[in-house]
Formats: C-alpha cells, structure tokens, sequence
C-alpha cells in the first residue's frame, strides 16, 4: 500500500515538474485564452445595430457614444480609441453581434458572461401597471413575468433602456448606476458612524407616515437598517419601529423604502377609444385593464374607456380580438365617451334611489304589519274581556234568578 502511494506520488511529481519545464513551449502558453484583451473593437456589422445602447453601458471607460448615422437612418456605436481600453465587454455585451475585436465576438460566443455595466436597471412593482410593454420591448428577452409581476435578469440585462422607452409610467423602471450606490451607502456609513459615537441628532417625525419596504427594490444592501434608530427587518421587508426621521429614505440608493409614489402616465397626447360598431362585447379589454379604466355602459352593456383614468399603455388595444379599440385626441376620446358616462350616473342614481325607496318602503310595511298585529291583539283582548264580563252578568242573573224562585 504504502508503495503504491509512493509511486504516485513520483509520477505526479515528475509530471509537474516536466511542466515546469516546458512551461516557455507548452502550447497553453502562448495561445492567447478565450477573452484575450487586445487593440480597440470595430463596428463589423453596422446593419445588424438596434441602437440598444448595450455597449455603451457595459464600457468601463465611458469610450463609446451613440451618434446618428445619416447612411443606416440610425445610431451607431462610436467608439473613442483613446479612451477605449480593449475590455471587449461592448463585444459580449451586444444582443446582435454588431462589433468585433479580431476573433473575440467569435471565440466567446456562446459562453456564459455576466455583463459588467454602470447602470443596472429594475421594477418597482408598487409603480408597475404590468402592461407587458417593457417584456415585449427587450431586445434580448431578460424580462419576464412571475407570479403576476414582472421582473429583470440583472445578470443578463444589457442595460439598454428599451424597457423604460416602452414603459408608459414615470419611474416604473429604476435606474441605479454605481456612483449613486457608492454616495448612498458612504452616507449610510458616514450616518452610522456618528450614530455609534452618540453624536447622530435626530428629528423625529419629520416624514408624515412611517415607511414601507418595496420587495422587488431592495437590494438588501443595508443602509437602511445601518443608519435606522428603530428596527428593520430586511429578511421580511418590514419596518418593525420606527421614529418618523426619514433617514433610511435618504440612504436607500433604490427608492425602495418610501412611504408614498403616485403613478403617473408619460403620454398625455393620446388616449384609447372603443368603436360600439366593431365591439363584440367579449370585455378581454376591461380584464386586461390592471388600472380599472375601462367601465361596462349600463345601457349598451358594452365596455367603454374612462379618459381620466386611463394611462394609454396600449394594452386593450393590443389584445382587443378585433381591432375595436383604437388610438384617439384625449378631447375626442372625452367626447365619445361623454354620453355614456351621462347615462350611467343617471342610471346610478335612479339605481340608487329606487333602493333607498324600497329600503323604506320595506321598514315602513314593517311598521304597518306591527301597528296591525298589536291593534288586532288589542281589540282581540278587549272582546275576550267584554265576552267573559258578559257571560259573568248573565251567570249572575241566572243566580239571583233562582234564589228568588
């Protein structure tokens, strides 16, 4: 046994050492491995460009800039060679395989790379109305929805932006770039820091309600709970205590703890508009509506469109199975409509009234029917009590009568 281990260990001792050796000849050493960095990458393929963007967010060394090209009717990649370091990150980074540094784009294609980038990009749910424009508008198909919410492969993401292009709401979409987290959480520990050394004043109520944690913003990166004179609980996304100071909204670099953000549409220019002609009635509409936008008329029992409410995210007309459901002026859409809102306050309030009445009218027969039964009771009583005095009296004459004779 104990010469059979001694062998090996020869043999693997002798194999280390030849390699050793011929370490200068071996082939792995001078063939460059599969990422090799070399001179700046070119543009190899500029039809094939979406204008993504993908490259110039994933350049360390901010060198690349989107210019319009007159010749494609679009913007291109430009790189600057004096900034450019031959990172190659643009190269993997790009969905359509537009650049190229010798063989890189070829040699690493395929493999698996968790793209480098300055902005990192994610949902907030509270402010999603999850109209799936953003998942249909991703290049390289990162999005998608789980468990009714959508959410972002940060490993995959390219950080292109094409989803908060095709986002109809303000801020649905956060953008966290790294100068932002690194001055949030410096703060963070600057706060924590006098915090510890008892020198931190702090003001209490100085935020109207206490904080609540959005999940899908937080990045469980800390700051919140570092600064917080309460207690957070980050494994259950929850404000245990809290004294109302606002710190933990000031060093959150995702917005993820806040106490309130309204929705707020980007497109006020246009707005949607059923045709009653075309309508079949199916109501696909007003299920796939997330912001409630979309009434059923009491009259025509056909669904039609509320202006004011809706935010214009194209969805009803995108499912609408027979291009019923098209795009209008916001005035001409308040327009068509306005008959139909007039008719159905009127119908709600005769509605309303009518119930009311027979609320009444039910309390008021309720009343009669018991004024009745106790008068019935009443005059019942009395006549058992005239029949009995009656038959008394004639008992009684029927006594002294007989006394008599």
């Amino acid at each position: 046994m104990a010469s059979s281990l001694w062998y090996l260990y020869e043999f693997a001792r002798k194999k280390w050492i030849k390699r050793f050796i011929d370490a200068k000849s071996d082939k792995s050493s001078y063939i460059p491995p599969e990422r090799y960095r070399k001179i700046p990458p070119i543009i190899k393929f500029p039809e094939r460009c979406i204008s993504c963007e993908a490259c110039k967010e994933s350049c360390p060394a901010f060198a690349i800039e989107m210019i319009y090209n007159e010749s494609y009717n679009k913007k291109l990649p430009e790189i600057d060679d004096g900034s450019c370091v031959a990172c190659a990150n643009c190269i993997e980074a790009c969905p359509t395989g537009v650049l190229e540094m010798d063989k890189h784009r070829v040699e690493t294609e395929g493999l698996f790379f968790d793209i480098s980038k300055y902005n990192n990009l994610i949902i907030d749910e509270e402010v999603c109305v999850r109209c799936g424009n953003c998942e249909r508008a991703c290049p390289i198909n990162v999005i998608e929805r789980k468990e009714g919410k959508y959410v972002i492969d940060m490993a995959s993401c390219i950080s292109c932006k094409e989803c908060i292009k095709a986002c109809p709401i303000e801020n649905a979409i956060v953008v966290v770039d790294e100068k932002t987290l690194k001055e949030k959480i410096d703060k963070a520990f600057e706060i924590k820091n006098k915090k510890i050394a008892g020198k931190l004043e702090i003001k209490e109520n100085a935020i109207e309600e206490v904080p609540h944690i959005v999940n899908s913003l937080c990045i469980t990166c800390g700051a919140c709970k570092d600064v917080c004179v309460g207690e957070i609980d980050l494994t259950e996304k929850k404000v245990i205590e809290c004294v109302r100071c606002g710190l933990c909204i000031d060093v959150c670099p995702t917005t993820a703890i806040r106490v309130y953000v309204p929705i707020i549409p980007k497109k006020r220019d246009i707005c949607y508009v059923i045709d009653e002609d075309l309508c079949i009635g199916c109501r696909i509409c007003q299920k796939v509506c997330e912001v409630n936008a979309i009434n059923i008329s009491r009259e025509t029992k056909l669904p039609y469109i509320v202006p004011e409410s809706c935010i214009s995210c194209g969805v009803c007309e995108r499912e609408c199975p027979v291009g019923a459901i098209k795009v209008v002026k916001p005035e001409e859409a308040k327009e068509a409509v306005k008959v139909r809102i007039i008719e159905d306050k009127i119908i709600e309030s005769i509605e309303a009234d009518l119930m009311l009445y027979t609320e009444k009218y039910g309390k008021v027969k309720e009343e009669i029917e018991n004024l009745s039964l106790k008068k019935l009771k009443e005059e019942l009583k009395r006549r058992v009590y005239e029949e009995n005095k009656r038959i008394k009296e004639m008992k009684r004459e029927l006594y002294d009568k007989g006394n008599n004779s």
